[in-house]
């Protein structure tokens, strides 16, 4: 009856796990952020190791507006800050609440090199197949369900 009261767990992000480089080389020392949207903002930061990898833990909050009529999106960004220019590493938006399969694994490996391309990858959405994913990033995976989107 008060559904608006409850509040419900809301998955914002899972792990991050990735590697930044340039020309093949390990970049060290860069700061990454990360911004996800949920209601509110939540921003977290990092800096490179000397081997170029950096990760975030996985991030849960408590909400009640999934118990609304309101329609919800999670917002994910992953910017990087390298010799004061910035870098796409990750942005993607979601309707769900819960862990999705294939935005775990894809944030699990992010394999970044400066030199790439920006690009929109579409890639499965083993939950709702139907609905693919759609980021954009200059991260790429050895994946062959990954389908680049160029203009």
């Amino acid at each position: 009856m008060f559904s608006w009261l409850k509040k419900y767990d809301v998955h914002l992000s899972p792990p991050v796990r990735g590697i930044v480089t340039l020309d093949g080389k390990p970049v060290a020392g860069a700061q990454v952020m990360r911004e996800l949207t949920y209601d509110s903002d939540f921003i977290d930061k990092t800096v490179t190791a000397a081997d170029g990898s950096f990760s975030f833990p996985e991030k849960n909050i408590r909400s009640r507006k999934p118990g609304s009529l309101q329609e919800m999106r999670t917002r994910q960004v992953i910017s990087l800050q390298y010799q004061n220019k910035p870098y796409l590493l990750w942005y993607l938006t979601t309707s769900s609440i819960t862990p999705q399969q294939a935005i775990v694994q894809k944030l699990s490996s992010l394999q970044c090199d400066l030199n790439n391309e920006e690009l929109e990858q579409v890639f499965t959405n083993y939950e709702k197949p139907d609905f693919p994913h759609s980021t954009f990033s200059i991260c790429r995976w050895n994946d062959e369900l990954l389908t680049k989107v160029t203009e």
